[in-house]
């Protein structure tokens, strides 16, 4: 079977730059090495050169160059507010339209687009006969109820392109039986649900001695409970309200704050964002705020040591489709404090604390941060019924490899 494949974004695949979408589209091609169901053509960004030594047997690399253009950005920009309110809302842009200018049509048997609505938008016009899968790995927000024609001409974006989505895709992969309603909000019957997989042999934990030293480094004691916030700086992730929430905590407690990750990016948004944390971190009390320890970005070869010496993830997140970081956790044995949002209660269960979703968050949050922290015997709880729960995922190459190729065919 003839196979293309469109990256999401400006990480190269394989994932020799990180990238969680990356890593599981790196799952497919490596494990189809193996077991050779697809003859594929990968198109990818690689600004960096890192693929330049990169050789498959049964994967072709189409390496595209990309630069940013502020100019032609801008355009699309323009162009965008026209093309959205159109019945099916093809809104495109400079990188959409790079990545998908070579593409081969009418070659291949199926095309896959990996979680990137406006390359989805590009690649559409040029598809011919070929079956073209949507991989979603974001959530989306679902139809407005009682929309009338005005609002609808107002606000089309959502409902324009998710339509034109359903409408063109021979199916739409989710990544959560959450995400996959609502698709179904929007009249889809072409989806399916793909759990996310993580390798459990990549997550080892820490020897005795290795904790000592990591403890050291980031100044935990004996005495401290860790709770720890991994993940993008971004509002959707919630990481602020984390921040927030120790306002409603005791300046004695004791427990340290480790936040691992960085930007996405470096837009403007994010900048501001960033600025936002720095702003909720001063205003703390003097003693909360040295409880807080910015790690920086950390790869994911050597996550599973901030793992080992957590006592408990926290994921505030306000919009999550999967939970990638959940299902790590949990493999690994380390309790779980989460928002109530997308399909992380499909991933946690009810081996986690999850946070209802409202303008209480952040002080429910501050009392199950204290509940935690005051109670091994719950963490031990946690931890027993978690690993216990992350049975119930995929936790290899091969095997998220053969589910996907059920799908794909």
């Amino acid at each position: 079977m003839k196979l293309a494949i469109f990256s999401p974004n400006i990480f190269p695949i394989p994932a020799v730059s990180g990238g969680a979408v990356e890593e599981l589209v790196t799952y497919i091609i490596e494990e189809n090495e193996v077991h050779h169901k697809y003859d594929i053509d990968l198109y990818t960004i690689d600004n960096a050169h890192k693929l330049s030594n990169v050789k498959y047997k049964y994967t072709r690399i189409f390496v595209v160059k990309y630069q940013l253009d502020k100019k032609r950005d801008n355009f699309y920009n323009l162009l965008n507010k026209v093309l959205i309110r159109l019945p099916k809302g093809r809104a495109i842009s400079n990188f959409s339209q790079t990545l998908t200018k070579n593409y081969i049509s009418n070659y291949y048997d199926a095309v896959l687009v990996e979680d990137n609505r406006q390359v989805f938008n590009s690649i559409v016009k040029k598809i011919k006969h070929e079956k073209l899968y949507f991989h979603v790995h974001d959530d989306i927000t679902p139809p407005e109820k009682n929309s009338n024609f005005f609002s609808t001409l107002l606000h089309p974006a959502n409902l324009h392109m998710i339509n034109g989505i359903i409408d063109s895709s021979f199916r739409i992969i989710t990544v959560s039986h959450y995400l996959e309603e609502r698709f179904k909000a929007f009249g889809a019957k072409n989806t399916v649900t793909l759990y996310n997989a993580i390798k459990k042999d990549d997550l080892h934990l820490a020897d005795e001695k290795k904790k000592k030293v990591l403890r050291k480094k980031y100044n935990i004691t004996k005495s401290d409970v860790v709770f720890t916030y991994i993940g993008r700086f971004a509002k959707d992730k919630g990481l602020d309200r984390f921040l927030s929430s120790l306002n409603f905590l005791e300046s004695s407690v004791n427990i340290k704050i480790l936040i691992v990750g960085k930007k996405w990016g470096d837009s403007d948004y994010e900048n501001t964002y960033v600025q936002k944390l720095k702003s909720i971190q001063k205003k703390l009390p003097i003693e909360l705020q040295k409880k807080i320890i910015f790690t920086g970005y950390i790869d994911h070869e050597k996550i599973g040591n901030i793992y080992s010496i957590s006592d408990c993830i926290v994921i505030p997140s306000r919009q999550e489709a999967f939970g990638m970081v959940a299902l790590e956790a949990i493999s690994m044995g380390v309790p779980v404090i989460a928002s109530k949002v997308g399909g992380i209660p499909e991933v946690l269960g009810n081996s986690g604390l999850l946070i209802k979703n409202n303008n209480r968050f952040e002080s429910n949050l501050a009392q199950a941060l204290k509940k935690v922290s005051i109670d091994s015997s719950l963490r031990l709880k946690m931890s027993t019924m978690g690993k216990k729960r992350s049975n119930s995922f995929v936790h290899t190459k091969k095997e998220y490899f053969m589910q996907f190729s059920k799908i794909v065919k």
